[in-house]
């Protein structure tokens, strides 16, 4: 597998399950180039928050809900697709390109990124992007704490950055540090329950999305990969009541070789709340755990540029609060394509 598919491979897999998980890949050759994946998925969502992803018409959740207790299940069947293009200049030092972004799984916090990337001699390789909601949104419930009514529901965007330094110094080292602002077009939690304008204030969910990652790739051999990693987070929002700090702890898995290709990730993460929640009388402390595995078949059917996927993934966040609680799974097919 040459260096150009060996890049799209990895981040096409990565890409769609969470956060970007392995360091950067050897420079591909010199013009255009990248991926697309189309295919389908199937699973279930539970979110007292999410509502519906606009653009295939997913509903993520019911509008209405009878009592503030934990989500209900929500069967989904989605369309799974995405795309990468970009260009390496001559000298094989520098790269612009355009892709999909999904940081959180489980919120199904989906955007697009546009970066740049140089790779220099001595001090490492190195990514700056820019990242922005577009296409596929997810939207969410202006007050989800409503029952006995369809809750109305609201976009939401997300608009940051993300800096990447691999290969620190000539190492294995991967830092990775990124921010970004979340925007409700609506946010009206808790104007349903006759609360304060202090008490509301404490559940907005619109703010900063802070995150600090330290990784090392192990090159174990036989075309065998670990990248284990430490991360801290900071979800700095304007609502206390919402906002989170903590750290996570992963690992991702990759093996390839011509025939069959894997790559498994494992993330546990354990977050703090910054204030008690007016409606529960509770902190929102919770830990989540997210597990996912892709396997994909290069030169399959005597195709040359087409490869079959399948892919599992899983993520729960469990908090303190029952009605915070998310979780999601999903099982997909599709096509890999480069070019």
């Amino acid at each position: 597998m040459n260096n150009q598919l060996l890049k799209a491979s990895t981040a096409a897999l990565v890409l769609g399950l969470a956060q970007q998980a392995m360091a950067l890949d050897p420079m591909p050759e010199p013009g255009w180039g990248g991926f697309v994946n189309l295919g389908v998925g199937a699973g279930s969502v539970e979110s007292n928050f999410l509502a519906r992803l606009t653009g295939v018409d997913a509903d993520l959740s019911d509008s209405r809900i009878d009592a503030l207790g934990a989500p209900d299940d929500e069967d989904i069947t989605i369309p799974m697709g995405a795309l990468s293009l970009g260009y390496t200049f001559e000298d094989r030092k520098t790269r612009i390109f355009l892709g999909n972004d999904l940081s959180d799984f489980v919120q199904f916090d989906q955007a697009t990124r546009l970066a740049i990337r140089h790779d220099t001699d001595t001090l490492g390789r190195f990514q700056f992007g820019v990242i922005a909601t577009a296409g596929i949104r997810t939207e969410v419930y202006e007050d989800p704490y409503q029952t006995g009514v369809d809750r109305r529901e609201t976009e939401r965007v997300r608009l940051g950055g993300r800096i990447t330094w691999d290969k620190i110094l000539g190492s294995q080292f991967e830092l990775q540090v990124s921010t970004a602002e979340r925007e409700l077009d609506e946010e009206r939690s808790g104007e349903g329950l006759g609360l304060s304008a202090a008490d509301r204030a404490l559940l907005d969910r619109e703010g900063d999305l802070n995150r600090v990652e330290l990784g090392y790739l192990f090159d174990l051999g036989s075309g065998h990969f670990l990248r284990p990693r430490v991360a801290y987070i900071d979800r700095d929002l304007d609502g206390d009541a919402m906002s989170q700090d903590g750290y996570e702890l992963g690992a991702t898995y990759f093996y390839r070789s011509s025939k069959v290709s894997f790559v498994g990730n494992v993330f546990y993460q354990q977050m703090e709340g910054d204030a008690v929640n007016p409606i529960f009388n509770d902190v929102n402390d919770s830990d989540a755990l997210f597990v996912s595995g892709s396997i994909w078949f290069p030169g399959a059917f005597g195709w040359d540029n087409w490869m079959p996927r399948i892919t599992v993934a899983w993520g729960e966040d469990d908090s303190d609060i029952d009605f915070n609680d998310t979780k999601a799974n999903i099982f997909s097919v599709s096509l890999f394509r480069t070019f």
